[in-house]
């Protein structure tokens, strides 16, 4: 039986500079770089060969980001246009969008619009501004209306 998410994993073209973005841009914490090799590994991912360098991103929440770095075998760049089958984004909870969204624009992070607020539909009174982390990756700021009931899993509001 499936009992929650432990991680979400980016595959990324340096991970250095990746967990440079996540700690010095966005100010959450990171794990040390650490190299991953041998039989175990390389029959979970199925890539003989296998080496990886993987730093894991700590939340407030107590969620994990991992980054891992493949230097054997090394993948290729790929269009992470959000609408292409597969490709996938990350949504941060914030408390203040208008704030964190100035903050992090402040520090050099790259958003594709300022923060769009929901007017109706499943995710009224909403805040939402996507941008962009390290090789193209995206990202999504999002901030819950006040005082509305909230679904804890889905974030929409419970009505009654």
């Amino acid at each position: 039986m499936i009992t929650g998410i432990q991680h979400v994993s980016y595959t990324v073209s340096d991970v250095e500079k990746a967990r440079e973005f996540f700690v010095n841009k966005l100010g959450l914490e990171a794990t040390a770089v650490r190299e991953v090799s041998g039989e175990r590994v390389e029959r979970i991912v199925g890539f003989p060969g296998l080496k990886m360098r993987i730093s894991n991103i700590t939340l407030p929440d107590n969620g994990n980001i991992e980054l891992v770095e493949y230097l054997s075998p090394r993948g290729k760049k790929i269009d992470l246009s959000t609408c292409n089958t597969g490709v996938a984004h990350l949504a941060f909870t914030v408390d203040d969008i208008d704030r964190t969204y100035h903050q992090l624009k402040d520090n050099g992070v790259h958003f594709v619009s300022p923060p769009q607020w929901a007017r109706d539909g499943a995710l009224k009174g909403w805040g939402m501004s996507y941008f962009r982390g390290p090789d193209g990756i995206t990202m999504e700021l999002m901030e819950a209306p006040n005082d509305a009931v909230l679904h804890p899993a889905t974030g929409f509001q419970i009505v009654d």
